[in-house]
């Protein structure tokens, strides 16, 4: 099903966010590259109504001073949710998006019901991972299969202003000690994916996230690098699903679709 773009009016300006999908509501947080329809977001509005907001600076959309933090912008999608999408609703994240959902999920306990965390940002503990500065290394690094790539490319300055308004919300922070000290305050049952290529983001940030999540699991999608959704759709959507249909039974009963 398409995707429709929209924009919605809150107390810190405007939000441009997409829209498609029936079913269950998902609350999709981009990466610092900015919003990728995959292929596993488009098939996942078969059986959800999949909402994805743009922060603002990001996608060529205006700039928000009042933006300072992660945090903030996790603040920001709050209120959008309260807005637009309802209640209580899944959360999937994607590297710097993950970071934004588990600031959600920490800040708005009852908000978030199931939790994805994609390739998650925020915990490079000992200055490991990142992205190489070099744009053909950074590419390498984020796809180990490019020629899966299915979304229009991105303008050379819409990729620069993605970067630059990644890099001051982020601030800098290789480790976020204070989200990390309310993790164990996170309610949502929570799957933490990996690739098992992935040098972006370090095995360690998986392994700290599973330890301090009351209720999570860990999983590896296998011959993918940073972009699991792009190199791997296939398995990330069955992960997702599976995810989604079976909560906590997942966790506590993996079965072979974890593996």
């Amino acid at each position: 099903m398409a995707f429709e773009l929209k924009t919605v009016e809150l107390s810190k300006g405007k939000l441009s966010y997409h829209v498609g999908g029936s079913g269950q509501p998902v609350v999709y947080l981009h990466a610092a590259g900015g919003i990728m329809l995959t292929e596993p977001l488009k098939a996942l509005t078969a059986n959800h109504t999949v909402y994805a907001p743009v922060c603002p600076g990001f996608d060529g959309t205006e700039g928000n001073d009042g933006l300072k933090t992660v945090q903030d912008w996790a603040a920001m999608v709050a209120e959008f949710a309260e807005k637009v999408v309802g209640p209580r609703f899944d959360v999937i994240g994607s590297s710097f998006g993950s970071w934004t959902a588990l600031w959600l999920a920490a800040e708005h306990p009852k908000m978030v019901d199931h939790l994805i965390l994609g390739v998650p940002a925020g915990f490079r503990f000992g200055g490991k991972g990142g992205l190489p500065a070099d744009p053909d290394a950074r590419f390498k690094a984020l796809y180990a299969y490019p020629q899966k790539i299915t979304s229009t490319p991105k303008t050379p300055e819409v990729m620069a202003n993605n970067g630059r308004t990644y890099e001051r919300l982020a601030n800098g922070v290789q480790v976020d000690e204070i989200l990390s000290a309310r993790l164990p305050s996170i309610e949502a049952v929570t799957l933490i994916l990996l690739g098992t290529e992935d040098k972006v983001v370090p095995a360690e940030a998986g392994a700290h996230l599973k330890r301090h999540i009351p209720v999570s699991q860990r999983a590896f999608i296998f011959d993918a690098a940073h972009s699991i959704e792009v190199d791997q759709p296939e398995r990330t959507l069955r992960l997702w699903t599976s995810f989604l249909k079976r909560g906590p039974g997942y966790v506590l009963n993996q079965g072979p679709e974890a593996a």
